[in-house]
């Protein structure tokens, strides 16, 4: 796929012809040209220079369906760059650009995420994290309350995806003696080559952790996130992604956050935090380990535009 790179977005290699230029052109609908074009802008953008391949365009999928667009977008991009590929003049497989992100597109198409689509999810920041993980503990009167508050408050700290939390075991967690912890992330959609990540957790969020662990009889192996029955009985199930997403959505709702919350609104808050208080998109980049600056830019626009050049020359104090 070396060849991507020297086709345009618009999909119109160089050297050819006028004549053969307008017929290239006239071979899909304007509306559709452009929506090739947009598609490819956007992935050439998220490569930064990188060549596209299987594995690429397959991880490119993933930070898709991480932002909850929709099947249909994923779809476009798939399109886009099969078409680009054949001006190329590239070998196209029959039915997927490869095996890898054949089964990305399938896994898309399959995931069933309601409401994917409808625009980027509400951010829940740093301080609507505390205050939904407070209103979720409740001074500890159900061990459900006390598992939610751990899960709130270590997938903001660490900037989890919710499947890199549900993959979370009892022994990821280590607590320092100054009170903070240390969380080890062992599977990543960005990890190509597993080697893994250790992340920052809070004073707060390790008092969370442990009363979680001590309310569920302090496993000292297994999942972290437990399934948790009617009248508190923890079970060794552990919470699959869809019951996080759950589990963070409702306790959203309760400590009154609007706008449509997911699983991924921790993280997109967390890196909103942190522009907020001054980390530069390579900080953000690296929290939130994101295979490029595209998509921690994409969220933080507004708190990058507060300490633009015009704000800090212009209007500052």
């Amino acid at each position: 796929m070396t060849a991507l790179a020297t086709i345009p977005a618009g999909g119109v290699p160089a050297g050819v012809s006028t004549a053969a230029e307008e017929l290239i052109r006239d071979s899909i609908s304007a509306n559709t040209r452009r929506a090739y074009g947009g598609a490819l802008k956007r992935l050439d953008a998220w490569l930064a220079g990188r060549p596209l391949d299987d594995a690429a365009l397959a991880a490119y999928l993933g930070e898709l369906n991480e932002a909850e667009r929709s099947p249909a977008t994923a779809g476009m991009v798939v399109a886009a760059v099969r078409f680009r590929l054949s001006l190329a003049g590239e070998p196209l497989p029959k039915r997927a650009l490869g095996p890898v992100s054949e089964r990305a597109l399938s896994g898309f198409a399959r995931g069933g995420r309601a409401g994917r689509g409808r625009g980027q999810v509400a951010a829940v920041r740093w301080e609507q994290a505390d205050a939904a993980a407070a209103v979720a503990g409740n001074g500890g009167s159900s061990v459900r309350g006390l598992r939610d508050a751990a899960i709130l408050s270590v997938a903001s700290d660490a900037m989890l995806r919710v499947s890199e939390a549900a993959a979370l075991d009892v022994g990821d967690v280590a607590g320092e003696p100054d009170g903070t912890g240390r969380l080890t992330v062992r599977q990543s959609k960005t990890d190509q080559k597993g080697e893994g990540a250790v992340l920052f957790l809070g004073e707060p969020t390790m008092r969370r952790v442990q009363a979680w662990l001590a309310a569920a009889g302090s496993p000292t192996s297994g999942p972290l996130f437990r399934q948790v029955r009617r009248g508190g009985a923890v079970t060794t199930g552990r919470l699959s992604d869809r019951a996080l997403r759950r589990i963070i959505a409702e306790r959203a709702r309760a400590a009154g956050i609007e706008g449509r919350v997911s699983g991924h609104s921790l993280r997109v808050g967390s890196a909103q935090s942190l522009a907020a208080a001054g980390a530069s998109l390579v900080e953000m980049q690296t929290a939130g380990r994101w295979g490029s600056p595209t998509m921690p830019a994409r969220y933080t626009r507004s708190e990058s535009a507060a300490r633009g050049a015009v704000a800090r020359l212009r209007y500052a104090d």
